[in-house]
């Protein structure tokens, strides 16, 4: 049990690192700096290596290392495709039950965006982003869909690190209007805010292809 932890421990500060672009697309990860960065032994380093790849995060190159997956376009596309799904189902099943404090959340989580907006922290600004997603998708109560739409956009930050290098360092963002999406709620116009959810989510995508 204490090697499963040290082996989850050591899992997720390298997946941490991948998603804070530590490591870029085809940077090769070495065995024995992942020893010495977290001072255990090579047992746990080398599970938590092998679920990274069953996850297809990493790839094994053997005597070489282990090698952070690029990420193509058929993939983003697969993704955002998936995404849709996952959220505008969420809103579906959530919506007849948003009450005015769930829109209240999502009008907070808004207006801490906008402040960063201004501050100009792109970063901290995709972060936002995603905590107004995993909110609106967490009303239906549905955890697997919750874990899924994590998964997701875990992925999605991956590949902003991948596309959006120049975007972070010029600190230029696209924003998604979630200012709509929540007014369409509150106007009980759920067409609209599914159309204006999905446009959202394609943001990326269209952006990048």
């Amino acid at each position: 049990m204490k090697n499963q932890s040290i082996k989850n421990q050591v899992y997720e500060g390298i997946l941490k690192d991948i998603l804070d672009g530590v490591y870029q697309a085809n940077a090769i990860i070495n065995e024995k700096a992942l020893i010495d960065k977290y001072n255990v032994s090579k047992t746990p380093v080398r599970e938590a290596l092998v679920q990274l790849c069953s996850e297809g995060i990493l790839k094994n190159i053997p005597r070489f290392g282990y090698q952070l997956s690029m990420i193509t376009p058929s993939e983003i596309i697969e993704m955002i495709e998936f995404r849709k799904i996952i959220e505008v189902g969420a809103l579906e099943m959530s919506f007849d039950r948003l009450t005015a404090s769930h829109l209240e959340e999502l009008k907070e989580l808004n207006r801490q965006a906008e402040n960063i907006s201004k501050s100009q922290d792109i970063k901290v600004h995709w972060e936002a982003n995603q905590m107004f997603h995993r909110k609106l998708c967490s009303f239906c109560g549905n955890r697997y869909l919750q874990k899924s739409l994590d998964d997701s956009l875990n992925f999605c930050t991956r590949i902003a690190n991948q596309y959006f290098v120049k975007v972070w360092e010029s600190n230029e963002a696209e924003d998604g209007d979630h200012f709509k999406i929540v007014n369409s709620i509150e106007n009980k116009n759920l067409e609209y805010a599914k159309e204006i959810l999905i446009y959202d989510i394609e943001l990326m995508k269209n952006k990048i292809l």
